[in-house]
């Protein structure tokens, strides 16, 4: 008998402590939600009015309670014009909320404890909708049920995560009737005018754009049919718009980047020309370093407002990564030109951040034979299309939700730093979009340094050579000269740390910093 009484006492007291836990989380909800409504902060004022008199007034208030009603029902009223404020914001906390357990039970989704998820509250952020709940479902269940639960919800899940514990599963929504569209045509109207921000496509709540001057370099990841390439010539005639130099590297024998794109920048078709152009590119990024530093300017825009000079900015675009990289069954003899080239792309990926070369690159199935850490690891904007599996999924995001994308041509997960991004990229026909162009491309430091020290102050030399002209930077004279390579005239100069190693170049920086400070007070 006693153990029965203990029994229903124990349930009792968990009866009551779910009550007023249930009552506290209302109460919190109703709060978070006044504070996100004007009219509901008018009620917060009425009823903290109703309070105060309460307090203040208190037998006036209990003279207008009729006196026929029950003493102990006049002190509850009492008390309820008391709590008028939390009893206002525990109703408002319950006003609009679904059922949640009904929108679970009608789809069948609960955990192996046969309990379904609880709602643990919701909070907006502008269009955005965020939804909690508490669960002991793995989250990759969650996302592999993301269609059904959206069903279920009446809404368009953007991303599935976990809040503050493993337990507790957060989804960011939008309503319904915000869906992300199949097909997008590019207009000119997105083209930023800024330079150097590049639009992707369109999301379910804006487009997506990101600077190269915050991110430099950009992978794009996918299937066969996916878009990868339609993503990547988008981006080159952005970049083209823009005034910017590019290269397309293209050994799929010009396949991707037809004719028509020789008219706006060189086509690379063979590894050797690839090589001389990603050296000349290592080059020039040690020159723009050099200059920079020197200006104390951190990139390309800086440079050119404090120069007011136009040093152009480059683009090296690769369709597929792995017919430039890959090693695997590449005789012995021709390993090395892969190896050299995969040391100009790696040099280039850790160094051209502030410099304004970008490496934008194309792979349609990653492994680390094609895609070296050191590559990857200096690649901060991934764009990855559908794949069946999620290691390719992993290699590329950092997460398996690419496994979980929509079989839709054209659909892309953007990620930059922690958040992913689902949107539909832009359509770009080369046949109707690809038209003249008319803007200054800029300069490149190593074929016309910019800062030239007046006259009197440099040593005339005897030209060996009277096609090569001399051209004088204030640093070290660099001889700007045609050479032919492939049939064609290609810029080159004569490079001031070729052969150095990392630390010998440090050394003749700081010897040619030492020079320019003895020039310098040499003029007093």
């Amino acid at each position: 008998m006693d153990k029965e009484l203990n029994s229903l006492l124990e349930s009792i007291l968990l009866l009551l402590i779910q009550m007023l836990k249930g009552f506290i989380m209302g109460v919190w909800h109703g709060l978070r939600k006044a504070l996100q409504n004007k009219w509901y902060l008018t009620g917060i004022g009425i009823t903290l009015v109703f309070s105060v008199i309460c307090i203040t007034e208190k037998a006036m208030v209990c003279r207008m309670i009729p006196e026929t009603i029950p003493e102990w029902l006049q002190q509850g009223i009492y008390l309820m014009l008391l709590a008028a404020p939390v009893i206002y914001l525990f109703l408002i906390g319950q006003t609009g909320q679904k059922n949640y357990d009904k929108c679970f039970e009608d789809i069948g989704f609960k955990g192996k404890n046969g309990k379904f998820p609880k709602y643990a509250g919701s909070s907006k952020e502008g269009k955005k909708i965020l939804l909690f709940f508490q669960s002991t479902i793995p989250l990759s269940e969650w996302r592999s049920s993301r269609e059904r639960l959206e069903t279920a919800l009446d809404c368009s899940i953007i991303k599935i995560e976990n809040g503050r514990n493993k337990r507790t599963v957060k989804l960011t929504t939008l309503p319904s009737d915000y869906k992300i569209p199949t097909m997008v045509k590019w207009s000119e109207e997105y083209l930023n005018d800024k330079n150097g921000v590049l639009t992707l496509g369109i999301s379910a709540l804006d487009t997506i754009s990101f600077n190269l001057n915050r991110v430099p370099h950009v992978l794009v990841a996918g299937e066969t049919g996916s878009g990868k390439s339609v993503i990547l010539r988008c981006l080159l005639w952005q970049m083209i718009e823009q005034g910017a130099r590019v290269y397309m590297i293209d050994f799929k024998g010009g396949v991707e980047f037809g004719k028509q794109y020789e008219q706006y920048g060189e086509v690379i078709t063979e590894r050797e020309r690839a090589l001389q152009v990603l050296d000349l590119l290592v080059r020039e990024n040690e020159y723009r370093l050099h200059v920079f530093r020197n200006l104390e300017v951190k990139n390309l825009d800086e440079y050119n407002k404090k120069t007011r000079q136009n040093l152009c900015r480059i683009g090296v675009f690769t369709d597929e990564l792995a017919e430039m990289l890959d090693k695997k069954g590449v005789a012995k003899e021709e390993k090395q030109i892969y190896e050299q080239i995969e040391g100009k792309l790696s040099t280039l990926a850790r160094l051209s951040r502030a410099t304004g070369i970008n490496l934008f690159m194309g792979v349609q199935r990653p492994d680390a034979n094609v895609l070296t850490g050191q590559i990857k690891n200096n690649i901060p904007v991934r764009i990855s299309g559908r794949f069946a599996d999620k290691t390719a999924s992993e290699i590329v995001l950092g997460n398996t939700d690419a496994v979980n994308l929509p079989d839709i041509k054209g659909r892309f997960l953007y990620k930059v730093g922690n958040e992913t991004i689902e949107f539909q990229s832009f359509y770009f026909d080369d046949e109707t979009m690809l038209h003249e162009v008319c803007v200054d491309q800029g300069e490149m430091l190593t074929e016309a340094p910019v800062y030239k020290v007046p006259e009197h102050k440099i040593p005339v030399r005897k030209n060996e050579n009277k096609k090569a002209e001399v051209v004088r930077s204030g640093r070290k004279e660099k001889k700007v000269t045609a050479v032919k390579t492939s049939g064609e005239e290609k810029n080159s100069y004569e490079d001031p740390f070729v052969g150095m190693n990392s630390r010998e170049i440090e050394e003749e920086m700081r010897r040619m910093d030492e020079e320019d400070l003895n020039l310098n007070f040499g003029d007093f």
